[in-house]
């Protein structure tokens, strides 16, 4: 099935009748990313010729990430150098002038044929992930909101996408998760310590805390002191014990690189680096690439999250997005909702999935579970139900 994004909705009979197929049209970019996630199989998205640039690259950008088979094809009612190079540095394939029907036929063939040839490969690959997968928020600004996404997106995958996650508070001195949920810290990652020299996964499981179903959480230490006896080689047991129980293990983290942090760093395999829309916090994340770039973690781990997207503070996205030298995948929206929602101790993704906010994040995680499980998302329907 071909999408098409556009900025009118009248249009699917014209793009069925050009390209002899079954065609879905919307004008909605939070339609076409459920339309994806829905089926796996999809293999070639059209933007109009009326959709905004900026639009067309976000897209494009997203889907390189996480769904590389997925195919963009941009039509424009003029061509020119600026756009072709634009499109092209954003992962579109090809860019057509929209009057030139033949173009756009053959080029969606090229296009499909590509898409099959990669999902071939990925079918080749296997369909099941071996072990866990571990996904660091950080920022190294405090106020941006890490406990926030770290605690919704864990809530989201456990909900949304039928998968087993562990939610790790390892901000040791000041963690606020066991906060956020109106926990009271029976068992935390302190009592770990006594069992380090011969900690197994029988141990590591006392000392998680089910919240819900499909999630457990491991708390902070109450006492901060304890972070000196707590090891980068017991962080190192942890995560790879965890790997063998859980599909994801979210780690929340302190606004600094400690060894603990370097350490998890390493180990993860997606790292959302979270940022807002205020020059301290743009500052400090261009500083956080060129230290994970200095340690050598794989830029292809990264993706980056703006929060509070939509406060009018003088920067705009691309003003942000040409200082990091990076573009956004995730912008979620400002909302008095969301401290609301941890006053209660609820995650708004879970008291009101269909809030924006909520939106945004349930799109990050079921994006996540389909760049890692793409052929898990068979099973289910918009926002991971499951089919019937």
């Amino acid at each position: 099935m071909t999408l098409i994004l556009t900025d009118t909705s009248d249009e699917s009979q014209r793009y069925q009748f050009t390209l002899g197929e079954e065609v879905v049209v919307t004008t909605s970019t939070y339609e076409l990313y459920d339309l994806v996630t829905a089926d796996p199989n999809s293999q070639l998205i059209i933007i109009g010729p009326n959709v905004k640039m900026e639009t067309a690259r976000v897209v494009a950008e997203h889907f390189r990430v996480v769904r590389p088979s997925l195919g963009v094809i941009l039509l424009r009612s003029r061509l020119d150098v600026t756009t072709m190079s634009e499109a092209l540095r954003s992962g579109i394939r090809e860019v057509i002038s929209s009057d030139d029907a033949a173009a756009l036929v053959s080029a969606s063939k090229r296009s499909q044929l590509i898409s099959a040839q990669l999902m071939e490969v990925n079918k080749s690959v296997g369909s099941v992930m071996s072990r866990g997968k571990v996904l660091i928020v950080f920022s190294a600004k405090g106020g941006c909101g890490k406990t926030t996404l770290s605690v919704n997106l864990a809530h989201a995958l456990a909900t949304h996408t039928d998968s087993k996650v562990a939610l790790l508070d390892f901000d040791l001195q000041f963690g606020d998760i066991a906060v956020a949920l109106q926990i009271e810290p029976k068992k935390t990652i302190s009592d770990a310590i006594s069992m380090q020299t011969n900690l197994d996964e029988l141990g590591i499981n006392s000392l998680m805390v089910n919240q819900q179903k499909n999630l457990d959480i491991l708390l902070a230490p109450t006492n901060p002191t304890d972070i000196e006896f707590i090891s980068t080689e017991l962080i190192d047991t942890l995560l790879d014990s965890l790997r063998n129980s859980y599909d994801y293990i979210v780690v929340d983290t302190p606004p600094a690189f400690t060894d603990v942090i370097l350490r998890v760093f390493d180990q993860a395999d997606r790292c959302f680096l979270l940022t807002t829309l205020d020059m301290p916090a743009i500052k400090n994340l261009k500083l956080v690439i060129s230290t994970l770039e200095a340690i050598n973690i794989n830029k292809s781990k990264l993706e980056f999250v703006l929060n509070r997207s939509d406060i009018k503070s003088g920067l705009s996205l691309r003003e942000v997005e040409e200082m990091v030298g990076e573009s956004f995948t995730s912008l979620i929206p400002s909302s008095n909702d969301v401290s609301a929602s941890t006053n209660r101790g609820i995650p708004l993704v879970i008291e009101n999935p269909r809030h924006p906010v909520s939106r945004e994040i349930i799109d990050l995680a079921v994006r996540t579970d389909l760049s890692f499980r793409p052929h898990e998302a068979k099973k289910r329907g918009i926002f991971g139900r499951k089919s019937k």
